[in-house]
């Protein structure tokens, strides 16, 4: 028997299931939608494009207690912009210019782990408000 690799999503979402300790009709019956559903979602192969809606993700992530990180990768495995982006009210210049730097061959896996300690300390200087940044 020839074993294909899954979906990104597919994958992930069977990890968080079990990790949560549910079957899969037990999660679907939570998320409000068909067993099978489930089922094919984490049985899809890696070439798969039928794919779910962000409504069917949103809910599957509720259900299973999905942490922010973890509502995150499931969003991005699904094809969708993740809620982070959502929220900003879209795609910003600026993250696009982060990304490709992230994204450049050219930089070393050390200049790519300390370009994102940066970011993370840039980041915590504001994360408690822009009255804090100021003091």
């Amino acid at each position: 028997m020839v074993m294909t690799e899954t979906h990104p999503f597919g994958a992930l979402l069977r990890s968080l299931r079990v990790r949560m300790g549910f079957s899969q009709n037990q999660l679907a019956r939570m998320a409000g939608v068909d067993p099978a559903y489930v089922n094919r979602l984490e049985r899809a192969p890696a070439s798969s494009t039928s794919l779910p809606s962000r409504k069917v993700v949103l809910s599957l992530a509720e259900s299973l207690e999905a942490g922010p990180v973890d509502l995150e990768r499931l969003l991005v495995a699904a094809g969708l912009c993740p809620e982070s982006i959502v929220r900003l009210g879209g795609w910003d210049q600026s993250l696009g210019d982060i990304a490709a730097v992230l994204a450049d061959d050219r930089l070393s896996s050390d200049d790519r782990a300390e370009l994102r300690e940066l970011l993370r300390i840039v980041a915590a200087r504001w994360r408690s408000g822009p009255s804090s940044a100021a003091s």
